[in-house]
């Protein structure tokens, strides 16, 4: 309309302009007065419905730091996808930490925000679960509170003997996990090269217990070789000797000894110091002979040292030589004190070795290492996933040695070296650790994960559970769907707990969803502020299962399982 009376009055022709205003303006305002008929009955029709139209509901609420509890301007707040964690919408929150999200279907939505120098979260972020935000009739979604963690930074300096900088010094950080498991025990989260003033830097952490441990050379460190304990016979060989030193991997605060390593706990957006002091000492060299199968004496002999480090192998930065005068003889110069494992050989001949003096490596004590090779089955006569890690973890009479890791491709495994003594196998799916219910060797099966290596090859069968089922919930207090209670579905026997155990965290409905379920019998139970249990604990959840919800998945149940009542959350 407005278009029109602009070309009308600003014509040349004002009779002809006068003229056809009249006629114009009568039309619309007949179009006007019919739009008018035709809406208001429409209007009144739509005001009492009950359900808005897709696309109207909204997220809002406030971005605060979790330390503080100011608000945080700036941050970034998306609703992500609930399937593949796409950003569907963002916004920033303004001065005041307020963000909306508008126009949004009724659905779960994943929240997530990031702001410099917070860790980038989503909402009620716990140990990897979160609470969606459900949106749709009668849900209260613009309220929320969003707490972001302000990142920690741990840093230090190393510095050698006399105080002086260790430049190029490798510094390798551990977190203790909050809940300690049979397949995870301490992981290395990074490392770092000091640069030419010692200093070192880690940033951007989560609150927690965190190991740091440092391994180095001396700038002027000089190896002999002199494995065969010979004393040097001049003066000019006494000084080089002096320059043999080597500095042993070391552990805050300043100890060599790794269970005497000091923790380092980290708050919410704290600073702490972690500096690190090396002492060098004299290195160690070894005598290793040819493994005594080795039939051809020039033959290459692959050789490999390496170092455990709470459980993470480690190669050692050593010299190796051979030896002219006696093929196949190697030597290690330049050798730290510390415990090593020596791989020599192909297949390889595993040894402790116990660095406290020079000396020959005794290969004859030792039992060569063997394959252990086998297939993947499924309990329930599945195939198993294409691909899927598979881990050896050292049991009892093996605790020194560290795990060992393969890749199962098409249902087939290989490990190529593991030493005689207890281990026990476990394969990591996308939800944990996917349970082995039994294995089967020759014509000897048993139930559970464990079996025995002696000096001959394994051949085994592992029968996996299968992880088929879902099962979908919903966590309740007062009669009301209850966000942010952790959810455990806990199984029968105890002894599976960390097999078979699930968890999620409930949504801002209350509902939750536990997903690759393997068949057995289980209690599932919602328990309020539950995340700092150690729920992994034998007898931690005993105390809730009476009050928790019992359900069986059976191998002919369907893939996806109604709970028909709620679960009801219990106080921690």
């Amino acid at each position: 309309m407005m278009r029109i009376w602009t070309d009308l009055r600003t014509s040349r022709h004002g009779s002809l302009r006068r003229d056809l205003m009249r006629p114009v303006l009568m039309r619309l305002l007949q179009i006007a007065l019919a739009i008018a008929v035709v809406c208001v009955p429409v209007i009144a029709q739509n005001k009492p419905a009950a359900t808005p139209i897709a696309g109207s509901y909204r997220i809002a609420g406030t971005v605060v730091n979790v330390a503080t509890g100011e608000p945080i301007q700036r941050a970034v707040v998306s609703a992500l996808g609930r399937d593949d964690n796409r950003s569907i919408a963002s916004v920033v929150s303004d001065a005041q930490g307020h963000f909306v999200l508008e126009g949004l279907s009724a659905a779960k939505y994943p929240l997530s925000a990031s702001k410099r120098g917070f860790r980038t979260a989503l909402y009620d972020d716990h140990e990897g679960y979160n609470t969606a935000i459900v949106t749709g009739p009668d849900q209260d979604t613009t309220h929320l509170i969003f707490f972001l963690v302000p990142g920690a930074v741990l840093h230090g300096v190393v510095s050698g003997d006399g105080g002086d900088p260790v430049e190029g010094a490798r510094v390798m950080l551990f977190e203790k996990p909050r809940h300690p498991t049979q397949g995870d025990r301490f992981l290395q989260l990074d490392s770092a090269t000091t640069d030419d003033t010692g200093a070192y830097e880690f940033g951007n952490l989560a609150d927690g217990d965190y190991f740091v441990a440092v391994a180095a050379q001396p700038w002027y460190a000089m190896a002999m070789h002199r494995a065969g304990g010979n004393s040097p016979g001049n003066g000019a060989i006494d000084a080089a000797a002096q320059l043999d030193v080597a500095y042993p991997i070391t552990y805050f605060d300043s100890t060599t000894d790794e269970t005497s390593a000091t923790a380092i706990s980290l708050a919410k957006g704290g600073r702490e110091e972690a500096d690190i002091n090396l002492h060098a000492v004299p290195s160690l060299h070894f005598v290793v002979p040819p493994p005594r199968d080795q039939q051809d004496r020039n033959q290459f002999t692959p050789v490999m040292l390496r170092q455990s480090i709470f459980g993470t192998p480690i190669p050692a930065e050593v010299m190796f030589t051979t030896d002219s005068a006696h093929p196949g003889v190697k030597e290690l110069n330049g050798v730290a004190p510390g415990h090593y494992e020596l791989a020599l050989g192909n297949p390889p001949h595993i040894a402790e070795l116990d660095a406290t003096a020079s000396g020959q490596v005794d290969l004859d004590s030792e039992s060569a290492a063997v394959p252990v090779t086998g297939a993947l089955r499924m309990s329930g006569g599945g195939m198993p996933p294409e691909e899927i890690p598979l881990i050896l973890q050292p049991q009892e009479g093996t605790e020194s040695h560290t795990k060992l890791i393969a890749h199962a491709h098409n249902g087939q495994f290989q490990f190529n070296a593991v030493v005689p003594g207890s281990w026990a196998v476990m394969a990591m799916g996308a939800s944990g650790v996917v349970p082995a219910l039994a294995l089967q060797s020759g014509s000897t099966a048993h139930s559970g994960n464990e079996f025995t290596v002696r000096d001959q090859p394994i051949n085994l069968v592992v029968i996996l559970g299968e992880e088929t089922a879902r099962i979908d919930g919903f966590a309740r207090k007062d009669s009301k769907g209850f966000a942010g209670a952790m959810i455990v579905l806990v199984p029968k026997h105890a002894g599976n707990l960390e097999a078979l155990a699930r968890r999620d965290q409930s949504d801002s409905d209350g509902s939750f969803s536990l997903r690759n379920v393997v068949p057995g019998q289980y209690t599932i139970v919602a328990i309020e502020d539950g995340w700092e249990l150690d729920w992994m604990q034998p007898g931690v959840l005993a105390r809730y299962l009476p009050g928790g919800t019992a359900v069986t998945v059976n191998d002919s149940s369907e893939d996806l399982v109604h709970l028909a009542g709620p679960v009801v959350v219990q106080p921690r």
